[in-house]
């Protein structure tokens, strides 16, 4: 992988060419609250969601913003295991530069993934507020199920591109080239076998649910 890093503070950028794709990844997994984690569980895979929490409760406080703080950085560790994860198996593919630069590429590509869990958990906590807003079930329904559908098509479309022109830019070539696609489409595929979108059966278990707990918090 050609170094094109000149200036003294390369090592830094280095590190958050890392740093910033994990913690934008992870963040969703850790920003749920009482109210919404019933619905960040069925929205992303649970036991992502259930990692990050646990990590919350270990790190609880009584001061809110530190309490928000320890919510993404919960969340962005479990991000950071990730990309761990598929930069090794990346660096497999790759093979002909360090892990380091491996996990930098799987990093960088990975920013239309963290895009899309930043914009779902945006949407699940929309869905929220309409849950609370008097809205019709039928509405809420095709909300949660078809509406983030086409924003996900969009953005697994643009990590594949990704995946494409980054390896292009530095240097991956013949086999290579495709085989870091196909690890990228087996790791969304993975994605979504873990539980990423509401399912219609999710859906049925998880309403009832959010609805009590938001009738509960409108009584104090």
């Amino acid at each position: 992988m050609e170094n094109s890093y000149t200036s003294p503070l390369a090592k830094w950028a280095r590190i958050l060419e890392i740093f910033i794709p994990g913690y934008m990844f992870g963040k969703a997994f850790g920003i749920s609250t009482a109210t919404t984690l019933e619905l960040y569980r069925v929205t992303f895979p649970g036991f992502l969601i259930d990692m990050a929490e646990g990590m919350k409760s270990i790190m609880a406080t009584d001061s809110v913003a530190l309490q928000r703080l320890f919510s993404t950085c919960s969340g962005a560790l479990v991000g950071f295991g990730i990309i761990l994860i598929l930069g090794l198996v990346m660096h497999l593919v790759l093979r002909d530069r360090t892990y380091i630069d491996s996990l930098r590429f799987t990093a960088i590509t990975m920013i239309p993934v963290a895009v899309m869990n930043g914009t779902l958990s945006h949407l699940t906590n929309t869905l929220l507020e309409s849950l609370g807003g008097g809205e019709s079930l039928e509405a809420l329904t095709k909300s949660a199920l078809e509406g983030p559908r086409g924003q996900i098509m969009m953005f697994c479309l643009f990590y594949v591109l990704a995946l494409w022109m980054m390896g292009k830019r530095t240097g991956v070539i013949g086999f290579r080239r495709y085989g870091v696609i196909l690890v990228g489409i087996g790791f969304l595929a993975t994605y979504f076998a873990c539980g990423l979108m509401i399912t219609a059966d999710e859906w049925t278990v998880v309403l009832p649910k959010v609805q009590a707990i938001i009738a509960e918090h409108a009584q104090h």
